[in-house]
Parts: C-alpha cells; sequence; structure tokens
C-alpha cells in the first residue's frame, strides 16, 4: 500500500513536473532563507554558554555620576576586582581583564597583534578555556608571563614546544615568557584573546599603584560568585565598600560610582554597556526570528495555495477511486504523502543551497557561523523535522479538500470547490501578500537608513583617506616621509585616533567662563598640525594649531562646541 502511495506520488509529480518544480523550488528557497537566518540566532544566541560556572560568574560594571553627566561604563575602576575578593567572603575570586593591541617579535617575525589581554592569575580559575600546557593555577602569576593560543604558537614558533621561549613585546625592549598554550578560543566568547599578559606584568612592574587605583577605568572586572550567594544582596552592599574604601577620594574628585553585577551569560546580548571585545543585540535577534518566520511561512501559504489550485485537475482522479473502493482516509494519507515527498525535496534542495550559500552568509554577517552546515547532524535533523513538520500541516487542509469531492458530481462534470475553500485560498493569498508587503516596505526603510547614515555629514572627510596604525613606533616619522613621496598622496598627518574612533578620556578639572575650576569627562585626541586639513574640519571660531607658535605644542587646545557649551561659551 504505502509503495504504490510513493509510485502514484512520483508519477504525478512527473506529470506536473513544472508545476512540481515551481512548488518544490519556492519551498526550498523559503527553507533555505529561513535555515541561514536559524544558523545566525543559534550561533548568537550560544554565546558565553560553554562555561561550567557560567551561572555563578558576573561582570562588574559601574555608573560614574559626575557635576555634569552620569557615565555608564562596563569597567569598574582597577582597584575594584582584587579589593572585592578581599573583602566579601561570598566572592570565590575575582579576575581583571585589559584589551589592547601589542607589538610583538619574535626574531625576524613581527606582528601587531589585535587580541592581546591583560589578566589576573585567577583567570582560568573562573573561565572554562581550555589550557593545553602549562599549570592552570600558575602560568599567569609572574611578571612578564605569557600564555598563547595554539594558533599563535604555531605563528611564532611552529612545530616547536614555545613553553619556556621567549617573545619581544610592547616595542619597549620587553622580553615576556611563555608559560602556557591555550586552546584557540571559541568564536562564540565575547572574551577574545591570542595572547594572555599576565597582569602582573602592570601591577608589580609597569605601574605598582594600578592595584589602590580608584579612579583609573582601563580593566573589566568579573567575580566567581560561591555556591548561593544572592548577587541582588551582595550588590547592595557595594555602596558601603565604595564609601569605605574611596570616600574622600570620590568627593575630592566629585566622581561618585555605583556599582552593578551583570549575569555573564547575559553580557554579550543584554548588556547595553558594551563587553570586553565586542557585543550583540538580544533584539536584533528578535528581528530576525521573525523575519525567518515571516519567510518560511510564506513559503508554506503559496506551498498550500498552489496544491488547493490544482485541486479541479485531481477531482476526477479523486472520483474514480472513490468509485472503486477507495476510503476517504486512504485518499487523505495519499495527498498527505505526496506533500510530504515535496517537502523532503525541498528540503534536499535546502541542504544543497545552505552549503553553497554558507561562505558567503557568513561574510555578510561579518562572522563565521558555522564553518559548514554538516558540522552539526542535529542542525540538518532539525531542518528535517522542520520539511516534515510542513509537509504534514501544510498538506492536511489540501488533503482533506481533495478527498471530500463527490465522485457522481465529479464525474458529472458539476465539481465545485465551494465558497469555502475560496475564502480560504483568498485569505491566505491577502495574507501571503501582507507579510510580504510588510517585509519590503521594512527592508526600504532600513536601506533608507543606511543610506541616510552612509551620506550623513560627519563634520570632517572621509573619503579617499588611508588610516595606517603604526602604534607609536618609533620609525612612524621615516614611514611618513616616505609615504609623502608617493605622487598620489595629497597630505598625511598624525593623530591618537580617527575622528569619531576611539580616544583617551580626560577626567579634570578646567576653568569655565565664569572663572571656576570645573569637573568634566572629555574624550582626548592627540593631533599633530596637519590633522585638522586632513579631514577637511571646520572651526566655527579661533584658528587651528600651527608651526608658527611654539606653544601650541604644548599649551594650546581645540575643543568642540559642545563641550565649549558645557564651559559656558557661545559658538
Amino acid at each position: 500500500m504505502i509503495r504504490n502511495y510513493f509510485k502514484i506520488a512520483f508519477r504525478n509529480l512527473w506529470r506536473s513536473r513544472w508545476f512540481s518544480l515551481i512548488n518544490i523550488t519556492g519551498l526550498g528557497v523559503g527553507l533555505t532563507a529561513g535555515f541561514l537566518i536559524f544558523l545566525y540566532v543559534s550561533f548568537q544566541l550560544s554565546y558565553d554558554g560553554f562555561h561550567e560556572k557560567g551561572d555563578r560568574i558576573y561582570r562588574v560594571v559601574a555608573d560614574l555620576k559626575t557635576p555634569s553627566e552620569v557615565i555608564r561604563t562596563s569597567l569598574p575602576a582597577m582597584a575594584v576586582p582584587p579589593n572585592l575578593e578581599r573583602e566579601f567572603p561570598e566572592i570565590e575570586v575575582a579576575v581583571r581583564i585589559a584589551s589592547y593591541e601589542m607589538l610583538v617579535r619574535k626574531d625576524n617575525l613581527k606582528f601587531t597583534e589585535d587580541n592581546v589581554i591583560d589578566a589576573d592569575s585567577t583567570f582560568f580559575k573562573i573561565f572554562d578555556f581550555r589550557l593545553l600546557q602549562g599549570n592552570p593555577d600558575k602560568v599567569l602569576k609572574e611578571p612578564f608571563s605569557l600564555v598563547i593560543s595554539e594558533s599563535t604558537a604555531k605563528k611564532y614558533f611552529g612545530n616547536d614546544n614555545p613553553v619556556g621561549q621567549t617573545l619581544d613585546i610592547m616595542d619597549v625592549g620587553h622580553t615576556a615568557t611563555v608559560m602556557g598554550v591555550m586552546q584557540d578560543i571559541p568564536r562564540n566568547s565575547h572574551i577574545k584573546a591570542d595572547i594572555i599578559v599576565s597582569f602582573s606584568t602592570l601591577s608589580q612592574v609597569l605601574d605598582p599603584s594600578v592595584d589602590e587605583a580608584w579612579s583609573s577605568y582601563g580593566a573589566a572586572g568579573y567575580i566567581l560568585l560561591k555556591p548561593g550567594t544572592d548577587p541582588a544582596r551582595l550588590e547592595a552592599k557595594f555602596p558601603d565598600f565604595l564609601e569605605r574604601m574611596n570616600g574622600e577620594q570620590m568627593r575630592q574628585n566629585q566622581m561618585y560610582p555605583t556599582l552593578f553585577l551583570e549575569n555573564f551569560e547575559k553580557v554579550y546580548l543584554f548588556s547595553d554597556r558594551g563587553s570586553t571585545t565586542s557585543g550583540g543585540n538580544i533584539k536584533q535577534l528578535y528581528i530576525f526570528s521573525l523575519i525567518a518566520g515571516f519567510i518560511i511561512l510564506i513559503a508554506c501559504i503559496n506551498f498550500v495555495n498552489l496544491t488547493t489550485a490544482r485541486s479541479v485537475e485531481r477531482a476526477k482522479e479523486v472520483g474514480i477511486r472513490k468509485v472503486v473502493g477507495a476510503q476517504k482516509k486512504q485518499l487523505a494519507f495519499q495527498f498527505i504523502g505526496e506533500s510530504v515527498i515535496i517537502c523532503i525535496l525541498a528540503f534536499v534542495i535546502t541542504v544543497g543551497l545552505s552549503a553553497l550559500l554558507l561562505p558567503y552568509f557568513n561574510n555578510m554577517a561579518g562572522e563565521v557561523v558555522l564553518e559548514s552546515i554538516f558540522s552539526s547532524g542535529s542542525n540538518i535533523l532539525l531542518l528535517f523535522l522542520v520539511a516534515l513538520s510542513i509537509g504534514i500541516i501544510a498538506g492536511i487542509y489540501p488533503a482533506l479538500v481533495l478527498s471530500s469531492f463527490q465522485p457522481i458530481q465529479v464525474l458529472k462534470g458539476r465539481f465545485s470547490s465551494g465558497n469555502r475553500g475560496t475564502l480560504l485560498r483568498k485569505g491566505l493569498v491577502v495574507s501571503q501578500f501582507s507579510i510580504s508587503i510588510a517585509l519590503i516596505i521594512g527592508t526600504l526603510v532600513v536601506y533608507n537608513q543606511i543610506i541616510f547614515m552612509r551620506n550623513q555629514n560627519l563634520g570632517f572627510n572621509k573619503e579617499q583617506v588611508m588610516v595606517l596604525q603604526t602604534n607609536g613606533n618609533s620609525s612612524q616619522y621615516a614611514l611618513q616621509q616616505e609615504i609623502n613621496k608617493f605622487p598620489g598622496v595629497s597630505t598625511t598627518s598624525f593623530g591618537s585616533s580617527i575622528p569619531g574612533g576611539g580616544n583617551a578620556g580626560a577626567y579634570s578639572e578646567i576653568e569655565n567662563k565664569q572663572g571656576e575650576m570645573q569637573v568634566a569627562n572629555l574624550g582626548v585626541y592627540f593631533v599633530d598640525f596637519d590633522y585638522l586639513t586632513q579631514f577637511d574640519m571646520e572651526l566655527v571660531a579661533g584658528r587651528a594649531f600651527s608651526r608658527d607658535f611654539a606653544t601650541d605644542t604644548t599649551k594650546a587646545m581645540i575643543i568642540n562646541e559642545k563641550a565649549a557649551k558645557l564651559f559656558g561659551y557661545n559658538t
């Protein structure tokens, strides 16, 4: 019986092969779009979920209240994490993590490493990053000790054992010893590092005062709570802790921090303060999931409409089968089976298209969501179950309609599908077009927003500008002279950052228009004489830096309109 069902199903599909091709391809394309979005959403949701103690890890963040604003930062003061560990028995261990770029040398090899972090020796006690070589309790204890990733070890040392060997770091003559090798940190971790430098390098050698630096905000802080600890009750104790440890300095600086705890597993998607290296957005995932659902729904509606539209062509077949004794249940199973076969064929197309498009999708997403769709059998199985469910659910109505035809009316040519079937198809078509129009409108809105952002006047010229990071290398001026010799180069300049990029923060007292010293938190750029000209920045008052004034290198600065207004000046 089942064999006969399959034979008839494939025979009908082949008889109407162009119709079948359109039906199968349409469903396959819809499933492909939904499946790729599902892979992206699943990858985002998996961030930081591989740490065994993730439910007990919390990030310490701060709100800094100043006379002019409240600064929401993802970093506590440098002194906060180690002192929290000492002061509160509820905290099992704490760690500080500072991210930066670093120049690294090994003989003739020289690279600027982007994913470098300073971390306390407790790093591997909190996080489950796998250490392949070295003792997790000792690798980051001594100053100038390193832990490097497996790929970094391969890059600098080839097949040699890197443990015990040295690397030149920081471009200032420092040599650090490799004490351990860790497995490459998974892509779904918001903490990313290829090289980990012991925090004791900073706290014991480069800046011994950092453990008591209550006004320096340069490192993220994470704590591991003991089992059963209520983070809300612990958080409520922080104001007294800050008053006890730093009350006098807070009043002196007019900066009053408030500490909060963020669950580690929610930092990447739910925090609005950013993370150690990057951050996601849970609202975007809701939108993407909704879009994926709409796309699959449109494909299903299209599938049902195309199937029921052919009901008249199948009417005589149903009538004859009923005359020779076929039961309604048997006919329903046959048509549901045909629907399932179509969906399984669409599943095969989806797998092929997804495998083909995944590299391009990864490029569009800006990260490797998945190396290959075949690397996770559970995803393929889930896709198959979805296709099977769509086949059964979407095939129920056509099966009931087709199996309900009255054989006498059909064979006499007086068949009518009825008003209910017509109304349902019209309703499905209206729904399909409504969803499509909504998606098109949404796409146009997003497109126009992107065009607006790309064409908005930023206050500087960003066209035809190439940015080279020199990281303060002593040869940067020689490099500038050589670049200036190129015929296609118009101007060059130096700056601590491009306009709108990262900048050094300066929290200090500045004299305002009334002659009073006013506390302010300002973003500071260090630039040369040609920086403003390089970016075509317009001055609304005053003059640019000039080589004709010797004091411009030591006693001059340019502020923007917002800073001028903050200090009481009119521009």
